[in-house]
């Protein structure tokens, strides 16, 4: 039911005013082609019109000079992310684009499963099937879907890379967060939290930074010989991305942009600092898992983007906050109290849909159209909830050890 009232909003309201032909995917495919098959930088302006002429029916026009709206929907990837596309050059963009709806599913129920594991958490089968459902039902992951971005291929690698540490198979670990950062903002605290974690025992873990730097090392030089000074012009698309777009983070928009990146870099110091206390944990304990799970809430907080389909990186916390709800459960008044709020605001979102769903039996869909903003009033508030709940549970000096023996 849930899945079902999420479906019909995303399909009929959220979307309602896109164009039939817009498309996530068809930038960087276009780009990746062009590249490939023509030699042509995905970056050069002539590009973005033409993605433009293809999704919004004309190339946009700059308003006055040094205007950066002409790049609107252009290529905005590191040039590697091509590499990911390569095979796809080859095949229109039709059938391309029903391959990545069944590629997008595989990913998510996937990025479940690696989660999972990572957090040693079995589930009975029913157990599973409700979660791998209200997975697929939620809001970022329909969105995702319906948008066709590379966000769940990021957010899949990512869970493998943590995977891959869990499993003790570091140099796969290594290549695997390497590939990750196609979408360089899913790994800006995570990689940080990592080397941290290295450093904890340096002697064994060292090949998870041999790998990771050879990897992202050959990525970078293999985007060079292909196309000479591409990063210049990857972060000139950088900077005129943030005027094209509302390219605000969370902590912009509750504290203001003049604010919101000196918040941000004292967050990142505090999370940081309470994951070196786990730097000695082993990979696939609990420590090391909600220190991942943190890094990652905190991700969602600081980069500059509001889009929820960013919100799959949020699945670890969830999965915790489930593994552990009878510990948590037993913790202080103020960690009970959070752990309620997140579930109730990560319930709305399926409340609401499912809302404006049985109110489209009576009601004409243009009616509906005004309060399409209603299931998404919590998505601000999320990855400060679990974000907090994550920092309040790993501060307690005893939590980490009651983890480590809490029943399944």
């Amino acid at each position: 039911m849930s899945a079902c009232g999420m479906g019909y909003y995303v399909a009929k309201i959220w979307s309602a005013n896109q164009p039939s032909s817009f498309s996530d995917l068809y930038a960087p495919w276009w780009g990746a082609r062009e590249l490939f098959l023509h030699g042509r930088n995905p970056y050069d302006r002539a590009i973005a019109h033409e993605i433009q002429t293809v999704i919004y029916g004309a190339p946009v026009v700059s308003s006055y000079s040094g205007d950066d709206s002409d790049l609107t929907g252009g290529f905005a990837y590191p040039l590697y992310a091509a590499f990911l596309l390569w095979p796809a050059v080859y095949m229109p963009f039709s059938a391309f684009r029903q391959l990545f709806f069944c590629a997008s599913l595989l990913a998510l129920l996937g990025s479940l499963g690696l989660w999972l594991y990572g957090l040693r958490f079995r589930l009975p089968t029913t157990q599973l099937l409700a979660v791998a459902f209200f997975t697929l039902g939620s809001f970022p992951a329909m969105q995702a879907v319906k948008l066709q971005n590379l966000s769940l291929i990021a957010a899949a690698f990512v869970a493998a890379a943590v995977a891959a540490v869990t499993a003790q198979h570091l140099v796969v670990a290594g290549v695997l967060l390497a590939a990750s950062t196609f979408k360089p903002q899913f790994t800006v605290v995570l990689i940080p939290w990592l080397a941290i974690w290295i450093l904890g025992d340096w002697r064994r873990r060292q090949s998870l930074a041999w790998s990771f730097l050879a990897s992202l090392s050959l990525l970078i030089g293999g985007s060079e010989w292909l196309a000479p000074g591409w990063v210049g012009r990857f972060m000139a698309v950088v900077r005129s991305y943030t005027h094209y777009t509302f390219a605000r983070s969370l902590l912009d928009l509750w504290f203001t942009r003049r604010a919101g990146p000196f918040i941000s870099g004292g967050l990142l110091l505090v999370v940081l600092v309470l994951c070196w206390r786990y730097r000695h944990y082993k990979a696939g304990s609990a420590g090391f898992f909600f220190a991942t799970s943190l890094a990652l809430a905190a991700t969602l907080v600081v980069i500059p983007t509001l889009a929820p389909h960013a919100q799959l990186l949020l699945l670890p916390g969830f999965l915790c906050l489930l593994r552990y709800r009878t510990t948590i459960w037993a913790s202080s008044k103020i960690v009970r109290l959070l752990g309620v709020s997140v579930w109730l605001l990560l319930a709305w979102s399926w409340i609401a849909a499912a809302g404006l769903t049985f109110a489209a039996v009576w009601l004409p869909l243009d009616r509906l159209l005004r309060w399409w903003e209603i299931p998404l009033y919590t998505s601000p508030l999320l990855p400060f909830a679990v974000l907090a709940i994550l920092d309040c549970l790993m501060r307690n000096r005893s939590g980490a050890a009651n983890f480590e023996s809490a029943p399944m």
